[in-house]
């Protein structure tokens, strides 16, 4: 396995291992019921946003020969607001509004409830200087490999080159024990985002805090 910076032309396979780490996600299996429509935001939105990527993003990929297994993605908190599609403030982007157009649709029935889910993604986003982890996603073949350590010690030696804080959110209870093993706290606990949701914890790494790896990882922190 190797760790190397994620290029735009790799979008479509970086999307389908969120798609399938996420697939037994909390917040997503209780927000999107059918597991194909469950794949949608990660195929549709998050594959158009990594075709678009740029400043202050970072993203790298863990390959297995040519093959992603895994990937990460960040951006400095606060700088904006990585969970929120349909947010109208934001200058407009042709490529962003045919996917949401496609991506509501296919949403149908379900869409009610990611529309509440995005708009309180959006109100628990945590506005910390530092950076945040957006998207730590490894395919479920390779998952507690350690590629997952990997990447996140690969992206956190960044941030500490910086003397910067990191900070994340997570639906999965065991992505908190993971990440408190590697110097991360929670900071805030929102026990339903709208009502009737999974709970969801915001989680905060110092500035140059080193913590041990440990052997199991997580499927996946909260996509952007």
């Amino acid at each position: 396995m190797r760790i190397t910076d994620f290029r735009p032309r790799q979008s479509n396979e970086a999307a389908q291992i969120a798609a399938a780490a996420f697939a037994d996600d909390p917040l997503w299996s209780h927000t999107l019921p059918d597991p194909e429509r469950r794949r949608l935001p990660h195929l549709i939105m998050l594959g158009t946003a990594l075709r678009r990527i740029g400043p202050p993003q970072i993203a790298r990929v863990a390959l297995d020969g040519d093959r992603i297994i895994g990937f990460s993605s960040w951006t400095a908190a606060g700088s904006d607001d990585p969970y929120d599609p349909f947010d109208a403030t934001r200058p407009a982007d042709p490529h962003m509004a045919r996917a949401t157009r496609k991506f509501v649709r296919r949403a149908a029935s379900d869409w009610p409830r990611l529309s509440a889910l995005y708009a309180t993604l959006g109100q628990s986003y945590p506005n910390d200087p530092g950076w945040f982890l957006g998207v730590l996603a490894v395919h479920p073949d390779h998952q507690r490999t350690g590629v997952g350590t990997a990447l996140l010690r690969d992206g956190l030696d960044r941030v500490d080159l910086d003397d910067q804080p990191v900070s994340l959110q997570t639906s999965t209870p065991e992505n908190v024990d993971f990440y408190r093993r590697h110097g991360f706290e929670v900071t805030r606990t929102f026990a339903e985002l709208y009502p009737g949701s999974p709970p969801l914890w915001t989680m905060r790494r110092p500035a140059a805090t080193h913590a041990t790896a440990a052997p199991s990882e997580p499927g996946g922190a909260r996509p952007s």
